[in-house]
């Protein structure tokens, strides 16, 4: 004869277990990141990566170029001082003060808000794991209705509360259900993949703040790598390409004579031309890492002061980004609640 399985008591439970969200958990579950992990350890390595770039590369090579770090490595005769070049990169590493404390503020602020961003409860709604709607919420007494019965809130429209049926509650205005997180956030913003996990009520703040430090970096990589190249091609020696041009020219002159003007002009025009090309491929053949990443820092300073522009004009109004893409309240004449002028 068989019996039914019998159920008995577990030794531990783990909120984990009946969690319907899509989070990672690490540090034996004590830490909680959004569904996107993967993309923020990305995001964590790219910065890392570019710190130690800016710091171990750019900084160096732009101090080089300091009218102070010349005088400091040359020795009376004019002669180079090697022995001392070490010494001297050391003693005047923070030449460029202003952008020496502005990297190291903004490289710190953006790890840091990254990192709070990503573990920090973006406002999840708890969802209700019964299988029974629940009943739709009463307005909670004010001091204008405090006699007045409860009544039900209003359900549907841009300022009612709405059903949920995944998480099975009534979340209230504001609120989204993020499909990529599978959990109801208040005041949802969006889901940040870079971030990894959804910007909501709680972590607002620390996304903007994320925004405007790495913005800030971005821009003084850039203007650190482009003023690298611009101090090489002001060392730069044109006599030393124009060489050959020179004597070509007096080549033909000595041939031509007076007469062919139009033909020197036109010949020393093309030779410009040349020396410009193998200017440029001087700098970048001499300079890689400063050029290319130059490059790359130029569109995410575009795109991120684009992005944190945008997101300071939304927080000015009162309005979340789901709010604004959607157009919720340019239809129908309805004034933004939270907008207290």
């Amino acid at each position: 004869e068989e019996h039914p399985p019998v159920f008995t008591p577990a030794d531990s439970f783990q909120v984990k277990e009946t969690w319907m969200g899509n989070h990672v958990f690490l540090c034996n579950k004590k830490i909680m990141l959004g569904s996107d992990a993967p993309l923020f350890y990305v995001t964590n390595a790219l910065l890392i990566l570019g710190m130690l770039i800016h710091f171990g590369i750019i900084l160096p090579h732009l101090i080089q170029y300091d009218p102070r770090y010349y005088d400091e490595n040359r020795s009376d005769d004019g002669s180079s001082a090697a022995e001392n070049a070490t010494s001297s990169v050391i003693q005047h590493w923070t030449t460029h003060k202003f952008t020496i404390f502005i990297s190291i503020i903004a490289s710190i602020l953006s790890l840091i808000s990254l990192w709070k961003c990503a573990i920090i409860d973006p406002g999840i709604i708890p969802p209700n794991p019964s299988p029974v709607r629940p009943p739709v919420p009463m307005q909670p007494p004010t001091a204008t209705n405090s006699t007045e019965p409860p009544r039900p809130v209003l359900i549907g429209g841009p300022l009612g509360y709405r059903y949920c049926t995944t998480c099975n509650i009534h979340r209230p205005p504001r609120s989204k259900h993020c499909n990529s997180c599978n959990v109801c956030v208040s005041k949802f913003d969006h889901h940040c993949p870079w971030v990894g996990n959804c910007i909501g009520e709680r972590n607002h703040r620390w996304f903007f703040v994320f925004l405007v430090s790495v913005a800030i970096l971005t821009i003084v990589v850039t203007g650190s790598c482009w003023r690298v190249v611009a101090e090489c091609l002001v060392e730069m020696n044109l006599e030393e390409f124009g060489e050959d041009a020179d004597e070509d020219d007096k080549h033909e002159n000595k041939h031509h004579g007076k007469d062919d003007g139009d033909n020197n002009s036109d010949s020393s025009g093309f030779q410009h031309e040349k020396l410009e090309l193998q200017k440029l491929w001087h700098i970048i053949s001499s300079l890689p890492i400063e050029v290319g990443f130059g490059l790359f820092t130029v569109l995410c300073a575009w795109s991120l002061t684009s992005l944190t522009c945008f997101h300071a004009m939304i927080i000015t109004i009162s309005q979340t980004t789901n709010e604004r893409v959607r157009g919720v309240y340019e239809y129908g004449g309805l004034g933004i609640p939270a907008d207290e002028g």
